[in-house]
């Protein structure tokens, strides 16, 4: 179930969002800490075409940085230190592009990783469990080739979290970085100095190695909180004149294909709600209290909800079991956050009512089961933090069905219980009091076959 989300979560690892920064003067802080950088040149991966073109590991080209752009970049880095209060370990690490170059870098290393990280037929589930869920209708194949165009278009700038290099289009032929370049920087050098003082690089390794990014949404957006502010205290330092020329520079980053909405979920919860919980942090401890949040791992649930970040609410441990099923095995499992839910529901009933059930989460669980002609069978059980809650959650799910016209009918029957969606894809839903249970097929025989099997106890008590 959650390899569907894993892709959109991760493949941009740290990447500045490609809507305006707006500055808030009314934060800023009167510190007078003060900063140190060190002059060490920067460290690439880099390959020599001929005497006038350097590229990058991926052949694409990097753009000098003349002397003047070195003086910026170490200002820069003085101002990150400054608002931030910390101090990088050593000097970031960058590369330039052209707008077309840091595209082609954003695809290339994206299907670069892609061929890595999937196993032969692991992407197909992916994408059907995506179908499945009905949030798209698309191929693997056109998926993939959305996703690339995502990558092209999505940001203005990145970190990369495991080689620890930041990287920005700037324009050809110039020796300084002109103001849009310079704010898209300070968010990343942000970004780097988090890297430097958390040591992100192994953090993340961690997650990839286990296949488990439950802590990935929190911590990115926290990360995410303090860049859009450092960003917004650097902007804030320009005049009217200056922050129209600002925005006059800034490049057209229109995709060229339109991307599925749900696409944007994890960004909504990094950008925004992680913005507004960042805006909390800080207004009851300053810039000391974003600090010491980076090294915490909030649920997404507390990002969505900051009452819930301040109180430390965690979730809950949901058992499910692996049943025996003819012809199934497990394919993978795991546990349920907020974000789960979110990016499920909201297309169909809308943000607020996702985010709202999302919000009483206390836990949940799920197992994927593929048989011989790669058929997937998604189990979930779901917990709230009250019964309330549950019942909310479970009315977001049945209301999800009811929206759906793909769904040609309900069914009921006295040997099983809860209510059962048919279509091409087949969904029942099962709320006891307890825990919401969920499970999709696309095999209406093999469903009904397993919700009159699964009226034993040992069913309900463990599924």
């Amino acid at each position: 179930m959650r390899k569907y989300i894993n892709y959109l979560l991760v493949l941009c690892l740290v990447s500045s969002c490609t809507s305006d920064t707006e500055a808030e003067p009314e934060v800023l802080e009167t510190s007078t800490t003060t900063s140190s950088t060190t002059t060490s040149s920067t460290t690439t991966t880099v390959q020599n075409i001929d005497e006038d073109i350097v590229v990058d590991e991926f052949g694409i080209e990097l753009l000098d940085v003349s002397p003047e752009m070195k003086q910026q970049f170490d200002e820069l880095i003085a101002f990150v230190e400054k608002r931030t209060g910390l101090t990088y370990s050593e000097y970031p690490k960058f590369n330039l592009y052209t707008l077309e170059g840091y595209r082609d870098y954003s695809a290339t290393s994206y299907l670069d990783d892609f061929e890595k990280d999937y196993e032969e037929g692991e992407w197909e589930r992916a994408v059907l469990s995506e179908n499945m869920w009905g949030l798209t209708n698309a191929s693997p194949e056109k998926m993939k080739e959305l996703i690339v165009e995502f990558q092209r278009c999505a940001s203005a700038g990145s970190y990369n979290l495991l080689d620890q290099i930041l990287r920005v289009p700037i324009k050809r032929n110039q020796t300084k970085l002109n103001l849009w370049e310079q704010s898209v920087i300070v968010h990343e050098l942000v970004h780097s100095l988090q890297g430097q003082i958390i040591d992100l690089s192994e953090w993340y390794t961690t997650m990839k190695d286990s296949d488990d990014f439950m802590n990935y949404p929190g911590r990115r957006s926290i990360m995410e909180a303090q860049a859009d502010l450092i960003q917004a205290y650097w902007e804030s330092n320009l005049d009217s004149y200056d922050r129209q020329r600002m925005a006059s520079e800034r490049p057209n980053f229109r995709c060229s294909v339109s991307l599925p909405e749900y696409f944007y979920i994890p960004f909504d919860l990094y950008y925004d709600f992680g913005a507004r919980l960042g805006k909390q942090i800080h207004s009851n401890g300053r810039m000391e209290a974003l600090n010491e949040a980076l090294y915490k791992l909030p649920t997404a649930e507390q990002v969505y909800s900051p009452e819930k970040y301040f109180s430390e609410e965690p979730y809950i441990n949901v058992e499910i079991e692996n049943l025996e099923l003819e012809n199934f095995t497990v394919i993978d499992e795991g546990q349920i956050d907020s974000l789960d839910l979110v990016y499920l529901l909201q297309t169909k009933i809308g943000q607020k009512d996702a985010v709202n059930a999302a919000i009483g989460l206390g836990g949940g669980s799920w197992v994927d089961y593929v048989n011989e002609s790669n058929d997937l069978f998604m189990t979930v059980k779901i917990s709230g933090d009250d019964v309330n809650e549950l019942n909310e959650i479970s009315d977001a799910f049945q209301n999800w069905a009811d929206f759906q016209t793909r769904f040609t009918k309900s069914l009921s029957n006295s040997s099983w219980k809860g209510i059962l969606y048919e279509g091409d894809t087949n969904f029942w839903i099962y709320n006891d009091g307890n825990y919401l249970r969920l499970a999709l097929s696309n095999d209406i025989e093999f469903m009904i076959s397993f919700l009159s099997n699964c009226s034993s106890e040992q069913c309900n008590t463990s599924f």
